[in-house]
């Protein structure tokens, strides 16, 4: 798929595709450790099978999107219930017990601070949608521009980017974003 992107943005548009940064941020669902451990719920496959006695928690947009189109006939899911929450009240109906399973985003910085488990896709109905380096027809034959960039390429793991994710989308101790890439940035250099 990326080689596909890589010829179509060139070909169209001019853009130069670097290369992933490691981590993708795709939709997946999540669920707290306790109740994905006592379901024994590992997988979508997994899920399909408890489903019909769960609620779904999602984003206000996520059942009219082709994802969930997707994932919903490759597993047959059916929820007792859904609702839909502005991301930030879906992590805590989470918590809190009103959801028990939610579409979140891979690189949500609130998996790894709320310790969820993201349940893995075997047949792959959740497309990937991996961080790319784009660089603009005008800057794309940068030398200095593209050997700045080249180190990050391949280089920012999914925890990685939770925990800056996280940093700036919490309820205390906020970071603001330049504080993030500092820590991202010293982070990727150890």
């Amino acid at each position: 798929m990326l080689d596909q992107l890589t010829a179509e943005l060139e070909k169209r548009d001019g853009v130069r595709v670097m290369g992933s940064l490691g981590f993708e941020n795709a939709y997946a669902f999540v669920m707290r450790e306790d109740r994905a451990r006592a379901l024994g719920v590992a997988s979508n496959a997994d899920l399909a099978r408890v489903a019909p006695q769960l609620t779904l928690g999602s984003d206000l947009e996520f059942l009219s999107r082709p994802e969930w189109k997707a994932v919903e006939a490759a597993y047959g899911l059916r929820f007792r219930q859904s609702r839909n929450y502005q991301p930030t009240f879906m992590y805590r109906a989470l918590q809190g017990g009103e959801a028990d399973v939610i579409s979140a985003f891979s690189s949500d910085g609130r998996i790894a601070a709320d310790r969820l488990v993201v349940l893995t896709d075997p047949k792959g109905a959740i497309p990937p949608y991996d961080a790319v380096v784009l660089v603009s027809p005008r800057r794309k034959d940068d030398p200095r521009l593209l050997a700045a960039l080249q180190p990050l390429i391949g280089a920012v793991p999914v925890e990685a980017m939770r925990a800056a994710n996280y940093s700036v989308d919490r309820d205390v101790e906020k970071a603001v974003p330049a504080e993030a890439a500092r820590a991202l940035e010293a982070k990727l250099r150890r």
